[in-house]
């Protein structure tokens, strides 16, 4: 088991979920952002997919005779992406689950809801973490989600599946920590291209198998020697999310000399930093492990500070040179936080550059100038 053969099982993925389908089986979408249980999904008998394509303008564009412009370019892709009905994995779904987070993604559910495109399951998240009542507001509303999916596959969500599925993505992640671990080093085995790609893969692909993949990959490349260069600038990129195929800035760093060694983004360590629980009440570990746990996002209230924290445990833990922020048009909450990083960061002198993009070629000319210019100077400061 290697990336080629993880290639050519997400290429005939299509054909293995349509057939699936023909059997009677269902196909449940899910949009990114670390709150939607795919165990639950799973354990419900259904195939989860996660909806993260983005970096196609086209798809950004078509949307708009739909939704304005100060939608963000990832949630007008996802529109797109359905209108164009170029994608097979956005054709096929049975039923969205649509975390109710920031108002570009709500307004996607919307849409697909006006157009009857599907079965919409809105999951409200709290808009701050920590309380008794948002706690138990979300673990009530996971619990309506499993009624929903039971009925949707007519199949009871048992204490016995919903652990083992549980156990199965925990594998996942846990096998994904450890391949991200490594670029602590100078032999991350994988450039970050390719670990994205990978973190991609795992949204998409069955689940045992990416296990097999997984575990194949971290064999291969936890004794690799050394591969970055000491006088290469190491990167941590922060951000909502990079889409699958919106692969630019990752393209940059690595053509202007630089290497980012960790991410904090929705694909990043906040997907598979902490595992959940499997002991005791299941919808309780759930709960913790989808909106305590894991890091917030920024529509949340007081989280900015908590990803401070982590982000400076990450620039330690991976000896990061400087932080470029990455972010879409549009997308005011991170965009808000992006000058109160700016500023904590740089009372460390720990250089930091926004990037902002809409997906267009326009604007990937003057980010690569931008981007080169920053890891130039990363190189200066450390001869």
């Amino acid at each position: 088991m290697d990336i080629k053969s993880l290639d050519e099982h997400l290429k005939n993925r299509p054909t293995q979920l349509m057939e699936a389908k023909e059997k009677g089986g269902k196909i449940v979408g899910y949009f990114p952002g670390n709150y939607v249980p795919e165990e639950l999904i799973y354990a419900s008998g259904a195939i989860p997919i996660c909806l993260i394509h983005g970096g196609n303008t086209q798809s950004a564009e078509v949307a708009l005779s739909l939704v304005p412009q100060v939608i963000c370019p990832f949630a007008r892709a996802q529109i797109g992406e359905r209108l164009l009905q170029q994608n097979p994995f956005y054709r096929m779904i049975d039923m969205l689950v649509a975390p109710v987070t920031c108002q570009h993604l709500r307004k996607v559910a919307e849409i697909w809801e006006y157009r009857n495109e599907m079965g919409i399951f809105k999951l409200g998240i709290p808009q701050q973490y920590g309380n008794d009542f948002e706690v138990e507001y979300f673990k009530n509303r996971l619990t309506t989600l499993k009624d929903r999916l039971q009925i949707l596959t007519n199949t009871e969500i048992t204490d016995e599946n919903l652990g083992n599925a549980i156990k199965l993505y925990n594998r996942i992640r846990e096998l994904l920590r450890k391949i991200s671990l490594i670029r602590q080093t100078d032999s991350p085995g994988l450039n970050t291209l390719d670990f994205i790609k990978l973190n991609h893969a795992s949204f998409y692909a069955d689940p045992e198998f990416m296990v097999d993949v997984l575990e194949s990959i971290y064999r291969e490349i936890k004794d690799k020697q050394p591969t970055i260069e000491t006088n290469t600038p190491r990167i941590l990129l922060l951000g909502p999310n990079i889409g699958f195929g919106d692969y630019a800035v990752l393209e940059m760093v690595q053509l202007a000399g630089g290497e980012i060694v960790i991410e904090e983004i929705c694909e990043g360590v906040r997907y598979y930093w902490n595992d959940i629980d499997t002991q005791g009440d299941l919808f309780q570990a759930l709960t913790k492990g989808y909106l305590i746990d894991r890091l917030p996002c920024a529509f949340m209230r007081n989280s900015a500070k908590k990803r401070l924290d982590f982000t400076m445990k990450l620039i330690k833990d991976f000896n990061v040179s400087g932080v470029i922020w990455y972010e879409l048009l549009c997308c005011e909450t991170y965009d808000s936080e992006a000058y109160y990083f700016a500023e904590k960061l740089g009372e460390h002198n720990i250089p930091f550059l926004i990037l902002e993009s809409d997906y267009s070629t326009a604007v990937t000319g003057q980010l690569k100038t931008r981007t080169r210019a920053f890891i130039e100077i990363l190189k200066g400061v450390m001869e």
